[in-house]
C-alpha cells in the first residue's frame, strides 16, 4: 500500500525515512505490493545483530520489533539496547540526502500545491467506499446486533396482534392495541439505528483527524461514502422489517399503501441513523453521544403524537413536538395503515347529498363496514367501530358530533350515546392525523436527514475533539528517552545531553513538540 516510509521511535527520534522497496505483483490484476526490501537491507546494515525479515513476516511487524516498539522486542531480537538506530539514520546517506533536499528549499515561499488532494475527487470517492464497505462487512456487533433486534421486535409486536385485523376492528380495546403494535414496531426499528449508530463516526473520528492532517481527502468526501455504505443495511433492515411485521399484523396488501409504507419506514430509519451520528460528531467521546442518543429518544417517543396529540400539549412544550422527527416519521408510516375514503361524519361525505351515510340512524346495525356494497370504501380503516367512552365529542364538541352523526342527546344530561363511527374517523380525530399530510411527513423526513447530515459535515470540519498531551518530566525538562526520564534535548537534537523543555523557550515555534524547535 505504501511506497514510502517515514519511521519514528519513542521519542520521536527518525531511524527511518525513505523509500522501501522495488514493488512484485500479488497476483491480483492491476495491483502491486512493495516488497520493503531496501528497508529491511537497511536495518541489517546498521548492525550485524539485526535479522533477516522471515518469509511469512509481516514487514510492519518487523520494523517495531527491529526497533524495539514491537510486542517481540527482547526475545533475541535487535533493540534499541543494543543498535543505536537513531544514529544509524544520522550517519546514513538517506538522512544526507534528505537534508540536502531540505537546505536546498526556497527559504521564503511556501509550498504550493497544484491541487488541494493528491487524488482526484471521483477516486476518493472510490476508495472511501470501498473502505466503508469493507468496514461494515467486517462491524459483525453492530450490523448483526441491529439486525437481530429489528427481527424480534417485528416478531414481538407483529404476533401480539395476528389474531386481528383492522378491516375487522368494532371497539375501541382491538384498536389501540393495534395503534400501539404499529407504534411500537416502527419507532423501536428506526430507535435502535440511533442509538447503535453513535459508534460509526465515535470510534472513527481519531482515523479522520489524522488523514485530514495529511491531506487523505475532503471531508464531503468521507461523509458520502459512509452514507453509501449505510444505504445496502437500512434497505436490509427496512426490507427485514417490512417482511416479517407487515403481513404479521395482517396490514393492508394494496401495492400503493405497501410503497408508502416501506418508503416512510426507511426515510425515518435513515433520519434517526444520521441524528446519532450527528451527535457522535458534535460530543466529544462515543459515551456522551450514547447517553444523549438514548436520552434523545425518549423524548421523542413522548413528543411524537402518539402518547399526546398536538393539543393535549401545553406550551413551551409544544415546541418540541413541532420539531421532533418522531413526529414526521409516525405520521408518514401510520395513516395510511387506518384510512378509509368514506366517512360517518356528514361534514366529510363527499358523495351525492341525496344519499348521505348514515352510521347511527334506523337500520344501520347492520352496517359492518363502509368497504362492503352499496358503499364500497376504499382503505383497511372503513370497518364500523363504536366509541362506547365517549371521546369524539370530547374532542369535537357534543353540538358538532350530534349534528355531522345525527344523534341527539340522551335525557336531561347531554351526553351522547354510544356512537358507530369508521375506525378511521376515531382514529384520525383521537390522534390528530390527516391522510392528505402523509407524503408532507414524508418529504419533511427528508428535509430532517439532509439537515443532519449537513451539521455533522460542519462538526467534522470545526470541530476536533482531540486531546493534547505534553511530554515533560515534573520538574520542566524534556524526557527523550523512556529508560532515563530526566534526559532531555540539547545541541544537535542527540538525546544525552542536559536541558529544558524547549517550549519553555522563546525560540521555539507555534507547534513546538520534540522536532519542532528551532536550532
Amino acid at each position: 500500500m505504501f511506497d514510502r516510509l517515514l519511521l519514528l521511535k519513542k521519542g520521536g527520534w527518525v531511524v527511518y525515512n525513505g523509500d522501501l522497496g522495488p514493488a512484485q505483483h500479488n497476483g491480483m490484476p492491476n495491483e502491486s505490493i512493495n516488497t520493503a526490501q531496501n528497508m529491511v537491507d537497511y536495518f541489517r546494515s546498521c548492525s550485524p545483530s539485526v535479522p533477516p525479515l522471515a518469509e511469512d513476516q509481516n514487514p510492519a511487524e518487523y520494523m517495531l520489533t527491529v526497533i524495539g516498539a514491537g510486542t517481540s522486542a527482547g526475545n533475541g531480537q535487535a533493540s534499541e539496547q543494543s543498535v543505536d538506530f537513531v544514529a544509524c539514520y544520522q550517519r546514513s546517506t538517506m538522512a544526507f540526502s534528505i537534508n540536502q533536499t531540505i537546505s536546498t528549499a526556497p527559504q521564503d515561499q511556501k509550498l504550493q500545491f497544484a491541487t488541494r488532494f493528491s487524488a482526484t475527487y471521483t477516486r476518493q470517492i472510490s476508495l472511501n467506499i470501498r473502505r466503508w464497505m469493507a468496514s461494515y462487512w467486517r462491524n459483525v456487533s453492530y450490523n448483526l446486533t441491529r439486525n437481530l433486534v429489528v427481527i424480534l421486535c417485528s416478531l414481538l409486536f407483529g404476533l401480539s396482534i395476528n389474531a386481528e385485523r383492522i378491516s375487522e376492528t368494532y371497539d375501541q380495546p382491538t384498536l389501540q392495541s393495534f395503534n400501539g403494535a404499529i407504534f411500537a414496531a416502527v419507532f423501536f426499528t428506526c430507535a435502535v439505528q440511533a442509538v447503535m449508530s453513535v459508534e460509526v463516526i465515535g470510534d472513527s473520528k481519531a482515523i479522520l483527524y489524522r488523514e485530514q492532517s495529511a491531506g487523505m481527502y475532503a471531508r464531503w468526501v468521507y461523509l458520502l461514502a459512509l452514507s453509501v455504505a449505510e444505504l445496502p443495511w437500512l434497505l436490509g433492515i427496512t426490507g427485514l422489517q417490512s417482511l416479517i411485521f407487515y403481513p404479521l399484523a395482517h396490514l393492508h396488501t394494496d401495492p400503493a399503501y405497501v410503497t408508502q409504507y416501506v418508503v416512510a419506514l426507511f426515510l425515518f430509519a435513515t433520519t434517526f441513523l444520521y441524528w446519532g451520528q450527528m451527535l457522535s460528531a458534535l460530543l466529544p467521546t462515543t459515551q456522551a453521544a450514547s447517553l444523549l442518543a438514548g436520552a434523545s429518544m425518549g423524548m421523542m417517543n413522548l413528543y411524537a403524537g402518539f402518547f399526546m396529540p398536538e393539543s393535549a400539549i401545553p406550551w413551551p412544550w409544544k415546541l418540541l413536538f413541532y420539531i421532533s422527527p418522531a413526529r414526521f416519521g409516525i405520521k408518514a408510516t401510520m395513516p395510511s395503515q387506518f384510512y378509509c375514503s368514506l366517512s360517518c361524519f356528514a361534514d366529510e361525505q363527499d358523495g351525492p347529498e341525496s344519499m348521505p351515510i348514515d352510521c347511527n340512524g334506523p337500520g344501520s346495525e347492520d352496517i359492518r363496514s363502509l368497504a362492503d356494497a352499496p358503499f364500497d370504501g376504499s382503505g383497511p380503516g372503513c370497518a364500523l367501530m363504536t366509541d362506547a367512552t365517549g371521546v369524539l365529542g370530547q374532542r369535537l364538541g357534543l353540538e358538532y358530533v350530534a349534528k355531522n352523526l345525527g344523534v341527539t342527546p340522551v335525557g336531561d344530561s347531554g351526553r351522547l350515546p354510544p356512537l358507530r363511527v369508521t375506525v378511521w374517523d376515531y382514529w384520525s380525530i383521537t390522534t390528530e392525523s390527516s391522510y392528505d399530510d402523509v407524503w408532507t411527513y414524508t418529504f419533511g423526513l427528508i428535509g430532517f436527514l439532509v439537515a443532519f447530515r449537513f451539521i455533522t459535515l460542519l462538526a467534522l470540519t470545526y470541530l476536533k475533539h482531540v486531546k493534547r498531551t505534553v511530554l515533560a518530566t515534573a520538574d520542566n525538562s524534556w524526557s527523550a528517552r523512556s529508560g532515563d526520564p530526566r534526559t532531555v534535548l540539547a545541541g544537535g537534537g542527540r538525546p544525552g545531553g542536559e536541558g529544558t523543555n524547549p517550549c519553555a523557550r522563546s525560540e521555539c515555534d507555534d507547534n513546538c513538540g520534540l522536532n519542532n524547535f528551532r536550532p
